[in-house]
């Protein structure tokens, strides 16, 4: 009876307390039996919930009060290239880069310190040291007695290939697709911004329509896929001189606006007359031929009151006048 903790010590003459303690002692047999079925079922509890998220394709993992591992998925040793064995008892710097582990770290606590649930979006470093963006989904595990919080249970999502057709479908809806400029409508977006910006500060807004002269001669004499490549061509020449934050766009066949931020109509003038130039003094090399451009601008500055599709208005009107003077000339409105 010793060995089953009961430690009653009677005399064998003494009926009633004999019997008393072999009560003691069943009942003591009777509590260890209880807490073997108890730790029984809480083995194959933990068990079965092993092998159920060892079967789930996300990683998955459990940390403590102090931000180390305690037991994690099959599909999480994939992703972090270690054993269980390995995890558990690790901190996140064991097991990921350090500028990585301290985004992690800082989340986990402040999940722990104010509890409920945590979704939020980050880079990770698989084991093959590809980094991927998911969505790590949090929450906190606390004690069963003291509803204290005691660690956190976590899944993670790769979503590197959804943020990567989003920034494909954001890129197609932003882009003209033969030049990849901005296309008309992504302009008068950044123009709205631009001009409140300028609205705040007083700054001068300018813009520039830009056309390019003959154009359909170039088609015709050379073909289409010419044209195509002498657009491209002046692209690379309207990103060369158009720094941010100053930008441009195709508004459609060979006609481009230019929005121009702190720049009052001397200034974009200028701007204009270099553009001009090195349309004029660098040709377009096709099929080993070369093939001369020429531009023209028309200038008008954002007045107040005024809506952008009326500054561009004046603007056009500018070019018109530059087209009727000649071609290959600016004039501002």
């Amino acid at each position: 009876m010793l060995e089953g903790g009961v430690d009653d010590v009677v005399d064998a003459d003494d009926t009633d307390l004999l019997l008393l303690a072999l009560k003691r002692a069943e009942l003591v047999i009777a509590r260890q039996g209880g807490l073997f079925r108890k730790c029984r079922d809480l083995a194959i509890e933990r068990d079965n919930l092993q092998s159920a998220i060892d079967n789930l394709p996300s990683p998955i993992f459990f940390k403590n009060r102090a931000g180390i591992y305690s037991g994690c998925n099959k599909a999480f040793e994939a992703f972090i290239g270690l054993p269980a064995s390995k995890v558990n008892g690790a901190s996140v710097y064991d097991v990921a880069p350090a500028e990585l582990a301290k985004v992690y770290e800082a989340a986990d606590e402040e999940l722990m310190q104010q509890g409920g649930v945590q979704i939020y979006e980050a880079d990770v470093c698989y084991a093959d040291g590809e980094r991927r963006t998911v969505t790590f989904h949090k929450a906190v595990t606390r004690d069963r007695v003291s509803g204290e919080v005691n660690g956190l249970a976590g899944s993670m999502l790769d979503i590197t290939e959804r943020k990567r057709l989003e920034e494909q479908l954001k890129w197609a809806a932003e882009r003209d697709a033969l030049t990849e400029a901005y296309n008309r409508r992504r302009f008068f977006e950044l123009a709205a911004a631009a001009k409140e910006r300028a609205q705040k500060t007083s700054a001068s807004l300018s813009i520039l329509v830009l056309d390019v002269d003959h154009f359909k001669l170039i088609n015709d004499r050379y073909g289409h896929a010419c044209g195509d490549a002498a657009l491209n061509h002046l692209v690379g020449l309207l990103k060369r001189e158009l720094q941010e934050p100053h930008i441009f766009a195709r508004a459609g066949g060979e006609e481009f606006y230019c929005l121009l931020e702190g720049c009052d109509l001397n200034e974009a003038f200028e701007i204009a007359e270099r553009i001009r130039k090195a349309v004029e003094t660098v040709p377009h090399l096709h099929d080993q031929q070369l093939i001369s451009m020429r531009v023209s601008i028309g200038a008008a500055t954002v007045r107040d009151g005024e809506k952008i599709s009326q500054t561009i208005a004046r603007a056009d009107e500018a070019l018109y006048s530059a087209k009727q003077a000649g071609r290959n000339r600016v004039c501002v409105a």
